[in-house]
């Protein structure tokens, strides 16, 4: 029987019923007859017969045979199996807490090296199952502390909310405002590694993503500290797990400085079919196309801009209500945020929008909705297509872009391997409104081993000098030998280049006399010293270049910055906005708010504020000076909107600021994470508060 004629008998259900001998002969045969280069097309009729499964009949076990041939285990039915297949599946058998789970092969066989201490690279698709076995290792006790190294705050939620059935066997640290336990599993960032050293000892590590290393997928800061954590954690513990999508290989220096196994596997446990429906006419296609599709569908857009367009699009046109809950969000969005902002509007009309301006809280709420069923289109940027699972049958890929980039193949195969999930999808759908790119996989190249010219300096000065090449040992040669900045304060300044910071040293002493009253303060500044302050940063720090334009000046980011003592909520802060300027969009000012708040309040400016501190101090140190300047306090005041700490910090747990305030005198515990994780858990009774609140805050509670 030809592919695309059996292809096609096992999309129609009654053919099936009629033909199951026939059919499922025809695909034992291909089988069979498939060497290693052609059984992944063997995998996909299995799968295609899957989906079809019940109307078989008796040529079931014919299925179930070839379920097992193809190392497909966790999709067998146990109780209708001969011994030679439960024999079979036994030897796939993992248990991870009170839940028995079975690998299929290829799992199998990457768990098996780990657990016998092989360092693993892997390279699979998205269905592969990766993180599964992370949670098998675990599971296993045979390691007491490890670390969990995830790209974005995001993950580390989710990740965090997976591994809480192995509490209270294991404590699940997310931030160094977390106290240690006798047996840990750090879920952190590549930032969060590189803190003043909480981890301690460390027995196995794995690195999520693990692309990221290579400078083709993050040329910012980003890399450059993912290499900086990977390079200090192999210090302490060679045995790693690094995971991510389908790559070409591993290249450079690693491959011999570092002992691994690279594994690649284009093993899938889902179909992925595409339909090409590029036209110049790109929005009549979405909306039809919205208008008539089956099933939960998540549409990819570029950048937030174009994720808000797309949403409203689908809004406007298609004639899909929210269900309840869908409907509860956006009054309390409403209430809180504007009644007129996108994302109110598209969540009244079933549609979720997911980016990187929509606060954390909030985004994180939309995907459980959108993973129950409660909303049925999710428009997002590529912060939800890096890492963060959900469950859908369908991709709508609106545009090939990142940003103003064109996406590569492998960034494209991310986004399309995001159909289709075990049990629920068997066969995902990618539709195509914008062209494809050319197949070609990349090769991962991991800088601090290669240090090829284009390796930042502010990664090479980080690294003990036995582990540098002589060319790096030449390249970072004037920063050692200058004498205007301590060589301990430039490492210390991870997140800025050694050259900026050498550059402000300069200026500070060439200034010295006109400058130092303005920096030598404590505890808070006055107005004007952070006026000063805040030029430095705009002039000496490419202040204009950050914060995606929400902020104009040096004199409104002192403002802003100001402004936060103040605590007024964010409707407040549209409302002012918008009565001073009646005309502008409602959604660019809500934009340029969050913007602000996210990019350079939590970030930015607490980011340069230490930095400026510790360069003025050591060119006090320098002059033998006796007086030095204090910004930790109202950095960490600033990075915290004024809130306490902990407070802050429980947004990571999905809880949002608008909610956590309401009980901010029970959550409130002087930067004791710990404390205020175990009041959240207490909370039981919730006076005067919204349906919402209360979702949120049992969201928050769970895996506490």
């Amino acid at each position: 029987m030809e592919l695309s004629l059996l292809k096609n008998k096992l999309k129609d259900s009654e053919v099936i019923e009629r033909e199951s001998f026939f059919i499922a002969k025809a695909l034992a045969s291909i089988y069979n007859n498939s060497d290693s280069q052609s059984i992944s097309r063997a995998q996909e009729l299995v799968l295609r017969a899957m989906d079809k499964y019940e109307y078989f009949g008796e040529s079931k076990p014919i299925i179930d045979s070839l379920i097992r041939e193809l190392g497909l285990f966790p999709y067998l039915n146990k109780e209708n199996l001969n011994l030679r297949d439960l024999l079979a599946v036994e030897a796939h058998k993992a248990s991870i807490g009170n839940e028995e789970i079975y690998f299929h092969g290829p799992q199998a066989e990457v768990y098996y090296k780990l657990l016998t201490g092989q360092s693993v690279v892997l390279s699979a698709p998205t269905s592969f199952g990766k993180s599964l076995i992370v949670d098998a290792l675990i599971a296993s006790e045979k390691f007491r502390n490890i670390v969990i190294v995830v790209p974005t705050i995001s993950l580390i939620d989710e990740t965090r909310r997976r591994l809480a059935k192995f509490s209270p066997e294991y404590k699940i640290i997310t931030h160094s405002l977390l106290s240690k336990a006798d047996k840990n599993i750090f879920v952190l960032t590549q930032e969060r590694v590189l803190e003043v050293d909480f981890i301690g000892d460390v027995d196995f590590f794995v690195i999520d993503e693990f692309y990221k290393l290579s400078p083709w997928a993050d040329s910012g800061n980003r890399c450059s500290l993912l290499n900086e954590a990977f390079y200090r954690l192999y210090k302490k513990c060679s045995h790693f797990y690094m995971l991510g999508p389908n790559i070409q290989g591993v290249a450079g220096d690693f491959i011999e400085n570092v002992r691994f196994e690279f594994i690649k596997f284009s093993f899938s446990t889902v179909v992925t079919e595409f339909h090409d429906l590029t036209s110049d006419e790109k929005e009549d296609v979405l909306v039809d196309l919205c208008g008539s599709i089956s099933g939960q569908t998540i549409v990819f857009c570029s950048s937030p801009a174009r994720a808000n367009s797309a949403a409203e699009l689908i809004a406007s046109n298609v004639d899909f209500e929210g269900q309840e809950d869908a409907l509860k969000l956006a009054d309390w969005l409403a209430d809180n945020y504007h009644e007129e902002w996108i994302l109110t509007n598209a969540l009244r009309c079933g549609v979720g929008i997911h980016h990187a301006r929509i606060p954390r809280g909030v985004s994180q709420y939309i995907v459980d909705l959108f993973n129950a069923g409660k909303i049925k289109f999710l428009v997002c940027t590529s912060t939800l297509i890096e890492g963060v699972n959900t469950a859908t049958k369908n991709i709508v890929c609106y545009d090939n872009k990142i940003n103003r980039t064109n996406i590569d193949y492998f960034t494209f195969n991310n986004i399309a391997g995001r159909s289709g999930r075990m049990f629920k999808h068997f066969i995902g759908h990618v539709y195509l409104l914008a062209p494809p790119p050319t197949e070609q996989l990349p090769y991962v190249d991991i800088p601090v081993y290669t240090q090829g010219p284009d390796t930042p300096e502010s990664l090479l000065v980080n690294m003990d000098e036995t582990d540098l090449t002589p060319q790096s040992r030449d390249r970072i040669k004037p920063i050692i030998d200058q004498t205007d900045l301590s060589l301990s304060t430039i490492r210390g300044n991870k997140t800025v280049e050694p050259s900026q910071q050498i550059n402000f040293a300069k200026l500070l002493n060439k200034n010295y006399e006109a400058w130092i009253p303005q920096l030598l303060w404590k505890g808070y500044p006055s107005y004007d010293q952070l006026k000063f302050l805040c030029a430095l940063i705009w002039d000496c720090f490419d202040g204009a270049k950050i914060g995606n334009r929400s902020v104009f000046s040096a004199s409104q980011l002192a403002f802003k910055v100001s402004e936060l003592s103040e605590r007024k909520p964010i409707y407040l802060l549209i409302d002012e906005a918008l009565a001073y300027r009646p005309d502008e969009n409602v959604d660019a000012v809500i934009s340029r708010i969050l913007d602000f708040r996210r990019l350079w309040a939590n970030f930015h400016f607490p980011r340069l504020l230490r930095t400026i501190e510790s360069i003025v101090n050591s060119v006090q140190q320098a002059k033998g000076a006796s007086f030095f300047c204090d910004y930790s306090a109202y950095s960490i005041m600033v990075e915290n909107y004024f809130y306490d700490s902990s407070l802050v910090a429980l947004e990571e747990y999905g809880l949002p600021l608008e909610v956590s305030s309401k009980f901010e005198k029970i959550l409130s515990f002087d930067g004791d994470l710990d404390k205020s994780l175990a009041a959240l858990k207490g909370i039981n009774e919730l006076e005067g508060v919204t349906e919402v609140d209360q979702s949120f805050v049992a969201r928050a509670q769970i895996g506490i």
